[in-house]
């Protein structure tokens, strides 16, 4: 403790003020707020913090000094001594760590799982954080506040940045041919966050969101634990979304969200072909379904051919398209987008400002000066080919080391292999081994509301290509660990 943060108080009582003065020091020492070898403030100090004068405190100290409390030092002053007088109690130890939780949680709550040293973390497929353009980022930051630094502190927009809003506009349009306004743009700290948003907007507890299985359970925690909606699975015909099937569910019961990853289907990797979307658009129509279509990897592709999002072909309003730039450029970028029909904007907006749901305003500006001076796309033209090369690797290593194990689609994009395993081998087994081996995966029932498919998610765009042997050879030694 510094001198200057020390703060005493004269106890009460009956004796001389002197003594009282050596009380409140000697009490400072007992309490462990004065340490051996602290030195105390000098005595103007004191009796200006005391509200005595300056030969009352001379007085106290020197009474320290001879009981042994402090000893003074010459050029330095007065510092606590380092062994205390015989008979003097020692100074409490500080409260240790709370090991036990005094008051219940949710039953739906599960614990964040921490990280093993030296652990590969490939659950699901991320962007590798070492490509992303952080000068880029950083010199856009700087930029922001340096033009508009008085604004980004003060209040702002609900919707987000205006100038990310209008470059994400333009994105969108430029790339699937649907011209969308900047106002119907809205902007949430990360996917979670936007899905939440709906979730407390839109819809009351206990209401249905029909969902596909497999599929994303971060999604679903936060229907479920954060909104208490009630879900329901809905899963893959002859490996596609099976759009008649939930057409049946909406002929059953009130479903009032439909919650898809159409144009790249997570896990699996599968696309929807565009006469299914158009089958799957009528069907929401009919029974007045929202869809809340989750983009998640869908920006990452390999080739040439790009589907269309459900947003480019929807005219009923029907559509809530959600975007992330954090799997675009790095997961703790913690930046989402919705786009979602013009009626819908501003009550979401005044929604959000009422959780006080608001992002960084200066990275967003940086963003969206990304996006316009081309930026972004040199990133993911770049990326692109990086991540195709190393999902080349992986499914090597896989085929030559575990083909008799695993199969697998080669995906034409996204961040992750969706693996299956043989029959006669547990692949719940199979994870939980691997995390023992240093390899992070999630286990089958992640990925489903029901009996777990024999099938788990490998990521490889966020290692590199020593990484990925790496969790190969982990992966490997995981399966000899079952026989």
């Amino acid at each position: 403790m510094r001198p200057r943060d020390l703060l005493l108080q004269i106890p009460a009582g009956s004796g001389t003020l002197y003594a009282r003065v050596a009380d409140a020091v000697r009490a400072a020492i007992l309490d462990g707020r004065l340490g051996p070898g602290t030195l105390l403030p000098g005595t103007r100090a004191l009796s200006e913090m005391l509200g005595v004068n300056r030969r009352t405190v001379v007085i106290g100290l020197q009474r320290l000094e001879a009981e042994g409390w402090i000893v003074t030092e010459p050029y330095k002053g007065a510092v606590v001594a380092d062994e205390l007088p015989s008979g003097a109690r020692a100074a409490p130890k500080a409260p240790g760590p709370c090991t036990q939780l005094g008051f219940d949680l949710p039953s739906l709550m599960r614990p964040v799982s921490t990280s093993q040293t030296g652990a590969l973390l490939l659950a699901d497929g991320a962007p590798d954080p070492r490509l992303a353009p952080g000068e880029a980022i950083s010199r856009g930051y700087q930029r922001a506040m340096a033009r508009h630094g008085a604004a980004m502190l003060q209040g702002r927009d609900p919707l987000g940045d205006p100038l990310l809003r209008e470059q994400i506009a333009a994105w969108i349009s430029e790339r699937h041919g649907v011209a969308v306004d900047a106002d119907r743009i809205l902007l949430t700290r990360g996917s979670r966050s936007a899905i939440s948003l709906l979730a407390h907007a839109l819809f009351q507890q206990g209401e249905t969101v029909l969902v596909e299985t497999p599929g994303n359970r971060s999604a679903w925690d936060v229907f479920q634990a954060g909104a208490q909606m009630t879900i329901q699975g809905i899963p893959p015909r002859d490996g596609a979304l099976d759009v008649e099937g939930i057409d049946r569910r909406c002929r059953a019961e009130r479903i009032r969200l439909l919650y898809l990853t159409a144009r790249r289907q997570f896990p699996t990797g599968a696309t929807l072909a565009q006469d299914r979307a158009e089958a799957l658009l009528k069907v929401a129509a009919a029974h007045r379904v929202a869809i809340l279509e989750d983009d998640y990897d869908a920006e990452i592709t390999f080739g040439d051919r790009r589907a269309a999002p459900l947003l480019a072909l929807d005219r009923e309003g029907l559509v809530i398209h959600l975007g992330s730039l954090s799997r675009l450029i790095a997961p703790g970028l913690r930046i989402a987008f919705l786009v979602v029909p013009a009626p819908l904007a501003p009550f979401l907006a005044n929604v959000k400002q009422h959780l006080e749901e608001q992002g960084d305003a200066a990275l967003e500006w940086a963003i969206g000066d990304l996006i316009r001076d081309g930026e972004l796309s040199r990133h993911l033209r770049r990326t692109r080919r990086i991540f195709e090369h190393r999902r080349d690797i992986l499914a090597d290593l896989l085929r030559v080391r575990l083909g008799g194990d695993l199969t697998f689609e080669l995906p034409t994009g996204g961040m992750g292999l969706w693996l299956k395993v043989r029959e006669g081998l547990d692949a719940d087994a199979w994870v939980h081994a691997a995390r023992v081996q240093g390899l992070r995966l999630n286990p089958p029932a992640w990925f489903s509301l029901d009996e777990p498919l024999p099938c788990f998610r490998m990521g490889f765009a966020q290692a590199d290509e020593a990484e990925l042997r790496l969790a190969v050879d982990r992966l490997v030694q995981a399966r000899k660990s079952l026989d």
